[in-house]
C-alpha cells in the first residue's frame, strides 16, 4: 500500500493523493504546490483550509486562534471559556480558548461544581 497525503485541489476540496504519484513539489509565496500528471494540489496554509483538511478526523474551530482535536478534550470551564485535555485540570494544564459563538460545541463538557456557599437564613427585609 502506498503512502498518501491529504491536500486541497484548486477549488479547495479535500483530496487524497498517493505520494508516489507526485512528480514535483514547487515552493510558492502561498505555500507548496504538489503536481501530479493529472493535476495540481495545495497544502493548506490558512486556518480555514486546515479546518477542511482535519474536520473529518475530529478537529473543530473553537476560536479564531485554534483548531482543537475534540477527541482529546476532557473538560470545559465555562467561566474562563477554556477546554482542557485532562480532567481535573490544574493551572499548568494545556488548554484551548473557546469563543462565545462556539460555546455550544463544548457546553456538554462542563460540570457545574456543587455550590459551596451557604444560603442566607435571615430574611432580607424586615425582622427575622
Amino acid at each position: 500500500m502506498s503512502e498518501q497525503i491529504r491536500l486541497l485541489d484548486r477549488d479547495g476540496n479535500l483530496c487524497t493523493v498517493n505520494i508516489e504519484d507526485l512528480i514535483a513539489i514547487r515552493p510558492t509565496a502561498d505555500g507548496p504546490e504538489f503536481h501530479t500528471k493529472d493535476g495540481m494540489y495545495f497544502y493548506p496554509t490558512t486556518m480555514e483550509e486546515l479546518q477542511i483538511l482535519f474536520k473529518d478526523v475530529g478537529f473543530e474551530r473553537l476560536d479564531r486562534t485554534n483548531l482543537v482535536n475534540m477527541n482529546h478534550v476532557q473538560a470545559f470551564d465555562p467561566k474562563a471559556r477554556r477546554v482542557y485535555f485532562e480532567n481535573p485540570w490544574s493551572k499548568d494544564s494545556q488548554f484551548a480558548t473557546v469563543s462565545e459563538a462556539n460555546v455550544s460545541k463544548v457546553q456538554h463538557l462542563s460540570k457545574e461544581s456543587q455550590a459551596t456557599y451557604k444560603p442566607v437564613r435571615k430574611p432580607l427585609f424586615g425582622k427575622g
